[in-house]
């Protein structure tokens, strides 16, 4: 087959990952629809694109890399799992169903269990360091059951993380002066662990190392110049420049809207 051949066969629908998109899809509607909440275009738009986001992340071909051939793509694949599709999501809940949700005292309890922004911060950024271990890294690549584990806590902590951020109610969020240097210190750490993983002996994840070559692409990865060596500087590099830039985008909001606060109140008194 033709590389082209190969990639197209590489798409996995996984029938548990369309399954669970499918289930996200439908159970926003529903919920809207049931209990009469308007989600409006942008915040629908915002859902439904973390979903289509998190279905291609999983049975795209991005998937196949990442368990078998690049840690570079490992590391594209986690980043979107704990730092993109989350906001998304959080985005997309309209806070009339946060609202009614949160009047629920199981729903209540559990959010105010994990909302304390040093909880928050906690699982998120912990989870994120705790599966670079190498015997758990290496374990999740090996156990089919294990893999799963892995991304649906990078998806559940990087929601935990992002809720005190994004939190569907305004007055609930944290304000911009403590929300930078909790989304900063965030920042510091993705770089510091973007850098440890640049320079980690290789052997760290030996399946990169020699891949099985499964889908027949190792030779054409080698010829565009993906050593085990590039490909462990880039997984690092990712990790640090693209998820600082996420935290900073994040940072810089908050300081235009209080900037934009501060302004309004002027402009009033």
């Amino acid at each position: 087959m033709t590389p082209m051949q190969t990639l197209l066969a590489a798409w996995d629908w996984e029938p548990s990952v369309v399954a669970g998109c499918l289930g996200l899809a439908l159970g926003y509607v529903a919920v809207t629809r049931c209990w009469t909440v308007p989600q409006g275009r942008a915040r629908a738009l915002y859902f439904f694109g973390g979903v289509t986001l998190l279905l291609l992340d999983l049975v795209s071909p991005l998937d196949a890399f990442a368990d078998g051939y690049l840690f570079s793509a490992h590391v594209v694949q986690h980043f979107l799992l704990s730092l993109v599709i989350p906001p998304l999501l959080l985005l997309g809940l309209p806070p009339a169903l946060a609202e009614k949700a949160l009047r629920r005292p199981a729903i209540a309890a559990i959010e105010r269990s994990v909302s304390a922004p040093r909880i928050a911060w906690t699982i998120g950024i912990g989870t994120m360091i705790l599966w670079q271990v190498p015997v758990l890294f290496n374990a999740a690549l090996s156990d089919d059951g294990l893999h799963v584990v892995q991304h649906l806590s990078f998806l559940v902590s990087g929601t935990i993380f992002w809720w005190p951020v994004l939190h569907p109610l305004q007055d609930r969020r944290l304000p911009p002066v403590p929300a930078v240097p909790y989304l900063f210190s965030a920042c510091l750490c993705c770089t510091l662990l973007g850098a440890w993983l640049a320079f980690a002996p290789l052997d760290l994840y030996p399946a990169y190392l020699h891949p099985q070559d499964q889908l027949g692409l190792l030779g054409a990865l080698r010829g565009w110049g993906f050593s085990p060596g590039t490909d462990r500087q880039l997984g690092g590099l990712l990790m640090w420049i693209p998820g600082c830039f996420v935290y900073l985008t994040a940072i810089l909001a908050n300081l235009a809207h209080w900037y934009n606060t501060s302004s309004e109140q002027e402009v009033r008194g």
